[in-house]
């Protein structure tokens, strides 16, 4: 069996010794050390969401005054459509009566020009009918 002594004594003590050194040397400093970098990484990661939660409103404002441009950019151009529509529609009007103006104008040079012909050609006609006229009798 196992015989108890001083010796055991001694070890338990000098054990207990040794983990309390070891606990003042290596394990506080190392346990300090972990919880700081546990309290870092836990800011890190607070100012990460942070920053993401800022980033992602940053990024849906950004995306809404996108939609707000390129809405307001189509009325515009819908805008500028409809008057050039208008515009064409009224330069086609004003070509077209003016066109239609010109049309009547030449009809009634040609008309005058054509009264103009027949009164000659009338009197041409006459004189020839004189001339042929005159030759026949003679």
């Amino acid at each position: 069996m196992i015989e108890i002594d001083a010796s055991l004594f001694v070890v338990f003590v000098i054990v207990w010794i040794l983990v309390f050194v070891l606990s003042k040397i290596f394990f506080k400093p190392l346990q300090r050390v972990m919880n700081e970098r546990k309290s870092r990484i836990k800011g890190d990661r607070e100012t990460f969401e942070k920053s993401m939660g800022a980033y992602e409103q940053t990024v849906s404002e950004i995306e809404a005054k996108l939609k707000e441009a390129k809405s307001q950019a189509q009325r515009i151009k819908e805008k500028y459509e409809r008057e050039a529509l208008k515009k064409r529609e009224q330069m086609l009007t004003e070509i077209s009566t003016e066109t239609r103006n010109q049309i009547e104008e030449a009809k009634k040079l040609l008309e005058k020009q054509v009264e103009s012909l027949k009164g000659e050609l009338e009197s041409e006609t006459r004189r020839l009918a004189e001339s042929i006229e005159q030759r026949l009798l003679n």
